[in-house]
């Protein structure tokens, strides 16, 4: 969703919107983000919504697919090596911007907020740089969860089973597709970026921003 459909954290652009929209292919938007707020994001564009990395799925006419969630000890697991990043901080996050949302089958926590500024958000860690050293200094090791690069500012913890690529590739096994009629764009598919499991599931294409997004999809279609 973030940084690949829209700007991170606002709606759709209008000229998005129209392209999506006018496709004959389904659409399906996978995101950290919850299912609501892809729904708010994408201006109710006609998709299947795999929300919190694909762990929560409703399907386009709203049914409900499936909705993997957390345990309370892998909740607590997650909070302590949070505990441990914001230790390493110049400064503690500010509460009011929301560092640290638990999503169900994810947790988020951004060193700015969650809900901070897009200009504040933009101008954190543009390169990734940030964030891999936090993580460079303080390893996340569980045997069951995993910690990716995800969005503007944020780290996405889940389970290491249940990740955009399995659950891209659980999508596309109970609808039946083909998956070489599959394409997944994203802006994560670097090393420890949170759609990098997609990689080998389907054909990827690396984006940098929704506008890129845009270029690219419609270069194929005006091809």
């Amino acid at each position: 969703m973030d940084m690949t459909v829209a700007p991170s954290r606002q709606p759709i652009t209008q000229k998005m919107y129209n392209f999506l929209d006018s496709l004959q292919e389904d659409i399906v938007i996978v995101s950290g983000q919850l299912v609501n707020k892809i729904e708010w994001q994408s201006n109710e564009l006609p998709a299947i919504r795999m929300g919190q990395n694909g762990n929560h799925a409703i399907d386009l006419d709203g049914t409900e697919l499936w909705n993997f969630t957390l345990t309370l000890d892998q909740k607590k697991e997650i909070l302590a090596h949070i505990d441990s990043l914001v230790a390493l901080l110049p400064e503690p996050p500010n509460n009011e911007w929301n560092p640290i949302e638990d999503r169900g089958g994810q947790i988020t926590f951004s060193p700015v907020g969650n809900t901070a500024p897009v200009a504040i958000k933009q101008a954190y860690d543009p390169d990734i740089a940030k964030r891999f050293a936090l993580l460079k200094e303080k390893p996340f090791e569980s045997e069951e969860l995993v910690v990716k690069i995800g969005g503007s500012t944020s780290f996405d913890y889940f389970h290491k089973d249940s990740n955009k690529g399995t659950n891209v590739k659980k999508l596309i096994e109970f609808k039946g597709w083909n998956p070489d009629d599959c394409v997944y764009y994203g802006d994560g598919l670097y090393p420890g970026g949170n759609d990098e499991a997609v990689i080998g599931v389907i054909e990827t294409i690396a984006v940098e921003s929704d506008e890129d997004t845009y270029r690219k999809l419609t270069s194929i279609y005006n091809s």
